[in-house]
């Protein structure tokens, strides 16, 4: 018998953290069909792994492609790392779901449920390289049924949250993703999240969350999230964990100590990272709360109000210096004012606009760009972010699924979409953080058991073959943050759902990706 895919001469390393052997692996139909000395058999197909690791498929554990496959199928920045499967519906932000009258017909992808975005995807045709589990964002869920208001839901609103949340969760979502630093996210109550948390529990879901706090804050946002925990017994789960404001540096410990006291107390709680010190997102993330009620809009109307003052004193508490402003760099101003791509926030200030009042400058761009000003923001310090990635954490590159190709990204997006997994091999390495057979396993099967997947994240027989070939010394990212788009390097083979999507190091025409639906 004639087999699909022989794997031969490799070394494996299997996911569950076991120490390394050498071993030749099969694939047929999609699944892993042999592992161990198989020269006796014949393939279709046989890569050369001499010198290599053969493992699971990576896991991109938070990453915020739902609809990524609109731009570009190949999904190449996640592809040469050797990922397969992405996490997504993240940081409250879903493509669903809606109740029918709230639709935004200006978005065809706003979707009623999962399964109606599922099926848009199907039959119109789309293709995308590697594989999404998607959450339900709690955030849409939130606006989907009540709008952008800052105001506790009604008992019949909550209700229908439940109704539309209980739905989706038995169509396949993974869980309920929380962004409680965004609108309309952070009017929630803990009352609302733990209502919504049971629901979630009901069908062992996982609540990813971007908690209200990452810097000054930080330790009341943990214990928000682990309260939510508590209470409704779901598994909780913090989202790109980091100490992002630079008067708290240094509480990786204590934050860190929160978590593991939690976890003593029977608390499910699990965590992820992107192993960067800067992070990225929309400068409007530097604005009052309240001038975030009706979303970019209403930023942007505020600021050429009456209340302009109020939100320049909050951006002012950001940038009050030069050395501040130098701290912002922006990447992506949706084609409004494309000349501050790749600046910082004092070089607009001082070039373009001629102040040094660098919180104005800063309300000048979120005017003109329409408060589509997206920020690399470089916040966080080396000791906290390698302090956390020591831990037991999964890596996520709260990045895109983007392509390869420099001519088809018009901005600069963070290193993260690119280099996410590439760089904590490289940092693992380098600085002896854990083993190779550790890392593969953070990456692997830790990953899938965080979000519930069984049938993947693990090297064995019967399981789907989503398999990475790689080689240990080259893996390493080539993305930079003024450079970013160049995919990662020392990734040979990814096989997707029992295809081959990279070969040679070069990726194929192969798009054999899908949305991966939760079994109850």
């Amino acid at each position: 018998m004639m087999i699909d895919i022989l794997i031969r001469g490799g070394t494996v390393i299997d996911g569950t953290g076991k120490a390394r052997f050498r071993a030749d692996v099969a694939v047929e139909n999609g699944r892993i069909t042999a592992i161990g000395d198989l020269r006796c058999m014949e393939a279709k197909k046989t890569l050369d792994a001499e010198g290599m690791i053969v493992s699971p498929g990576f896991f991109d554990a938070h990453a915020h492609s739902d609809t990524a496959f609109l731009q570009d199928s190949s999904c190449a920045s996640k592809l040469y790392q050797g990922i397969t499967t992405e996490v997504t519906g993240q940081c409250g932000s879903s493509p669903f779901p809606s109740l029918p009258e709230r639709l935004n017909s200006q978005d065809e992808w706003d979707c009623e449920s999962l399964d109606e975005f599922i099926r848009k995807f199907e039959k119109g045709g789309y293709r995308m390289a590697v594989n999404q589990a998607i959450l339900v964002g709690h955030g849409s869920l939130r606006a989907g049924v009540m709008g952008y208001d800052d105001r506790k839901p009604t008992p019949d609103e909550l209700e229908k949250m439940k109704a539309l949340l209980r739905r989706d969760l038995e169509s396949g979502a993974w869980g309920m993703s929380l962004g409680l630093e965004y609108s309309p996210g952070f009017f929630a109550d803990a009352e609302e999240l733990k209502e919504l948390g049971k629901v979630v529990r009901e069908y062992d879901g996982l609540i990813p969350c971007h908690m209200r706090s990452e810097g000054l804050k930080i330790h009341d946002a943990i214990e928000e999230l682990l309260d939510v925990g508590r209470a409704s017994g779901a598994r909780v789960h913090v989202s790109h964990l980091k100490i992002d404001n630079f008067r708290v540096h240094g509480n990786a410990p204590r934050a860190w100590a929160q978590i593991e006291q939690a976890q003593q107390e029977g608390v499910r709680v699990s965590a992820d990272m992107y192993p960067f010190l800067a992070s990225c997102t929309s400068l409007t993330i530097r604005c009052p709360k309240w001038s975030l009620e009706g979303g970019d809009e209403a930023v942007v109307a505020h600021l050429q109000g009456e209340r302009r003052p109020e939100i320049i004193e909050s951006i002012r508490s950001h940038y009050f210096n030069a050395e501040r402003a130098e701290t912002c760099l922006f990447n992506d101003d949706d084609g409004y004012w494309p000349e501050i791509i790749g600046k910082t926030l004092r070089y607009v200030a001082e070039e373009y606009l001629h102040t040094t009042d660098y919180a104005e400058a800063a309300a000048e761009v979120l005017i003109r760009t329409k408060g589509h000003a997206n920020c690399i923001f470089f916040v966080m310090s080396q000791e906290d972010m390698l302090y956390f990635l020591e831990k037991d954490v999964g890596i996520g590159s709260d990045g895109w699924a983007l392509s390869g190709d420099p001519e088809k990204i018009s901005n600069k997006p963070h290193p993260r979409s690119y280099a996410a997994v590439s760089e904590f091999f490289r940092l693992a390495r380098e600085k002896k953080i854990c083993t190779l057979e550790e890392a593969v396993r953070r990456v692997t099967s830790k990953a899938a058991d965080m979000i519930g997947i069984r049938d993947r994240g693990r090297l064995q027989t019967g399981l789907t073959a989503d398999i990475t070939v790689f080689n240990p010394e080259k893996i390493a990212p080539r993305s930079t943050y003024l450079d970013p788009v160049q995919v990662s390097a020392g990734v040979s083979y990814v096989i997707v759902n029992g295809k081959i999507a990279l070969e040679n190091g070069v990726q194929t025409e192969e798009r054999s990706g899908k949305f991966l639906r939760k079994e109850r």
